[in-house]
């Protein structure tokens, strides 16, 4: 399967789809032939953006939806860098429409969301953001989430596989006992569900999901614990059979995810002694880990002494 800008919007990576709209609109706008009073993009034709046609309406259509989606704020460079891009063909739309424009589109990169830095989604119990890679091409996040069968609709289905679930929810255990938790710990593994919050499958089978071996234990301790996860943080990591934190490929690309799309989140966890070679805001904290016992104390106590 060939990877096509719309399926950005699948994965979330709206900052991602907006650039390659801009990108295209770049190359060249000419008058529609249909109707000589609107512009339209021809680049746009040549890719799968989900667009019904390409005039500068359409397209800014397209980009108002990508950018009411984006979960967080954006820094104040990105933000005047789209404002002034975006702003040209908002100058070639047609004239009547160029306020409607300006007040949506424009005012929207300024509202409380995408221009406060203190704006944050909020904390949940048995969910935390994950970072994959897809083909080896492309990085992107994705809530995972942790349920038991009480909360679990009939058409819910693990986008895990056992042997991760069976390990990380064996881990989980493990540390509750040696911590003499006051705990009920549940035995039976089909009494909770481990799912990504995208129903894209063609995606997650392209992804390595032992990636996420890490984030489904730290779930399951939030979703027993009744303990949420911050959503100022994302993770990415396996986990062996001992508890330990095992190293991701393509960490670069996924770090590149958060410092496009996530610019509210400041602490990305990931594998002790893994390589990074991509340069990290100072505002960004990477923080390694090498067991599931460090990442606990780092995710739930706020111990960053390890």
């Amino acid at each position: 399967m060939n990877f096509t800008p719309r399926q950005h919007l699948e994965i979330d990576n709206y900052i991602k789809f907006v650039d390659e709209i801009l990108h295209k609109c770049d190359k060249g706008i000419e008058y529609c032939k249909i109707c000589p009073n609107e512009f339209v993009c021809t680049e746009l034709e040549k890719d799968d953006f989900g667009l019904n046609n390409s005039t500068i309406s359409e397209v800014l259509t397209a980009i108002q939806y990508a950018l009411s989606k984006v979960p967080g704020h954006l820094n104040i460079e990105k933000r005047n860098d789209l404002r002034e891009h975006i702003k040209s063909y908002i100058n070639e739309s047609p004239v009547h429409e160029r306020k409607i424009w300006e007040d949506s589109i424009l005012d929207l990169l300024l509202d409380n969301k995408l221009a406060n830095p203190s704006y944050k989604p909020r904390a949940k119990i048995g969910a935390v953001r994950i970072l994959l890679t897809y083909n080896s091409r492309i990085s992107f996040s994705a809530y995972l989430k942790c349920l038991c069968t009480e909360d679990i609709m009939s058409n819910f289905t693990s986008n895990l596989p056992p042997e991760i679930t069976s390990n990380c929810t064996k881990i989980v255990n493990q540390y509750i006992q040696a911590q003499h938790i006051d705990i009920t710990v549940p035995q039976a593994i089909d009494r909770r569900i481990f799912y990504l919050e995208k129903n894209m499958p063609e995606i997650i089978q392209g992804c390595n999901l032992t990636d996420t071996g890490l984030a489904a234990a730290l779930c399951y301790y939030s979703m027993l614990m009744k303990s949420p996860i911050t959503e100022d943080m994302a993770i990415t990591g396996g986990l062996d059979e001992q508890g330990n934190v095992v190293h991701v490929k393509f960490l670069d690309s996924k770090i590149e995810t958060v410092l496009r799309e996530l610019h509210f989140i400041d602490r990305i966890v990931i594998p002790k002694g893994s390589s990074c070679s991509i340069r990290v805001p100072e505002n960004v904290k990477i923080i390694e880990v090498s067991n599931f016992e460090q990442a606990i104390d780092i995710v739930f106590k706020n111990d960053f002494t390890i």
